[in-house]
């Protein structure tokens, strides 16, 4: 990828890697490539049963011929712009990894956890931060996402192995207080003394499945989650009945 800055140019490399199915969403796929192929990025598919070993695969393949690799995931949506400004913004900040903001799906709280509370969470488990955050170009975190994500290849060298882990709950099982891969990956990174950003100036959509319901007065669509159907397999209240029940 070229970068310019007044009349100096220099070629940056860069790759692009995502983790994904045999089949899947083309629009996603064709906005990866209208966003990265004027920038002289190439998206890469690798694909497997487990997406941590994937990506480590895909991570380590690129890791000695590029300065970045930029991570995806499938549902996410991304623009030419968007590529351009984290790319401007990790390069003046000096990011060893910068993430846009990005919702979680069916919640709409941004996927980052505040720096220095992974390890230590506030009570009740719950943070919040002042608009004032948000105001910054840059903010580093302790974890975030991978949706589209620039990592320096300098900070994988840096990384202690495996780079994804995941760990069961005090119970044994996956439920509250497990480890999933991609937070110890983000954990594993800032042991290795390397520094986490999100920029709250960059923001990508998150695409995600919705049962589409007829409104009670017939206007319009109502949404409802998928979770929310697999639980109740009732429609909302809003939505469309015999007799108005």
């Amino acid at each position: 990828m070229l970068i310019k800055v007044g009349d100096s140019s220099v070629d940056i490399r860069c790759e692009a890697v995502l983790s994904g199915p045999r089949f899947g969403p083309l629009i996603n796929v064709f906005g990866f490539i209208e966003a990265m192929m004027p920038l002289h990025i190439r998206p890469t598919l690798g694909q497997g049963a487990f997406w941590s070993q994937v990506l480590t695969r895909m991570l380590e393949k690129f890791e000695p011929t590029t300065e970045y690799i930029i991570t995806l995931d499938m549902d996410s949506f991304v623009s030419k712009e968007n590529i351009e400004h984290l790319f401007a913004m990790a390069m003046t900040f000096q990011c060893d990894a910068l993430a846009p903001l990005q919702t979680k799906r069916e919640d709409g709280r941004p996927m980052l956890t505040l720096l220095d509370t992974l390890d230590n969470p506030p009570a009740g488990g719950t943070t919040q931060v002042s608009r004032e955050w948000f105001n910054e170009p840059v903010q580093q975190v302790d974890t975030a996402h991978f949706g589209c994500t620039i990592i320096s290849t300098a900070a994988l060298r840096r990384m202690k192995k495996p780079w994804f882990y995941e760990k069961a709950d005090p119970t044994g099982s996956y439920g509250d207080g497990r480890t999933d891969s991609d937070i110890g990956f983000w954990r594993q990174f800032k042991e290795s003394g390397n520094r986490l950003y999100i920029t709250p100036r960059v923001v990508i959509g998150h695409g995600e499945y919705v049962v589409t319901w007829p409104s009670a007065d017939l206007s319009g669509p109502i949404y409802q989650y998928c979770n929310e159907w697999q639980e109740t397999r009732k429609p909302p209240k809003a939505a469309w009945s015999v007799g108005g029940k």
